[in-house]
């Protein structure tokens, strides 16, 4: 097998998760050992991670701005839209302007998808009501209930697609968060910070910070 074809593999295996190619690698290199072998497609799929990385400004602005990035609107949709594995979401407001994207999100976790979403205050919230309707096995709600203090509240706004593409942003979403206010985000390419954002938010639900309903 030519060094080519060989990194070829090893790549593949680095987005699939896979480890066929230490077979191939023992093979290239017949003096490695299985750990060796191992050690070599850690680095390789480490590498060809860090190089995927990327982000990009995303911007809720006034119409007449002729602004050179994509509007928050349209990053949300394509997102949701596009989700093949997994949607992590937070709601600190959610209004009846989100109503096709509820649907999205319905049908998603409907196909397979799996749905976490985390909200602030759902009592609060009557736009949740049509998706706790739908809650079961792929689309888990999680409440963050009014505390003693009242001003704490979940305000981070996220969603994190396939555990590796990520927005946060400011924007809520309703109207005003995706078309009327001036909002600023990025989107984030990377498997790694969309681990960290999973993470955090699986640690919360297990310190009970999250009420899963």
């Amino acid at each position: 097998m030519s060094l080519d074809i060989l990194l070829n593999k090893i790549l593949t295996d680095a987005i699939s998760g896979g480890n066929e190619s230490i077979r191939a690698i023992q093979k290239r290199y017949p003096s490695l050992s299985e750990k060796e072998a191992y050690e070599i497609l850690a680095m390789v799929s480490a590498t060809a991670q860090s190089n995927d990385d990327s982000a990009e400004l995303v911007v809720t602005a006034p119409p007449s701005f002729a602004l050179k990035t994509k509007p928050t609107k349209v990053t949300v949709r394509e997102m949701l839209m596009g989700a093949r594995k997994s949607i992590l979401i937070t709601g600190y407001s959610l209004s009846n302007y989100f109503a096709e994207l509820v649907d999205c999100v319905i049908q998603k976790s409907q196909e397979g998808v799996l749905v976490k979403f985390f909200v602030n205050d759902i009592e609060s919230q009557k736009a949740f009501d049509r998706l706790c309707c739908y809650k079961g096995n792929f689309l888990r709600i999680y409440n963050y209930p009014k505390q003693e203090d009242k001003m704490s509240a979940l305000h981070a706004k996220v969603i994190s697609v396939d555990q590796a593409d990520t927005l946060i942003t400011s924007a809520n979403l309703s109207y005003h968060g995706q078309e009327g206010n001036i909002e600023l985000g990025a989107r984030i390419h990377s498997k790694e910070l969309a681990k960290q954002v999973e993470d955090i938010f699986t640690l919360l639900v297990f310190k009970g910070m999250f009420i899963e309903l």
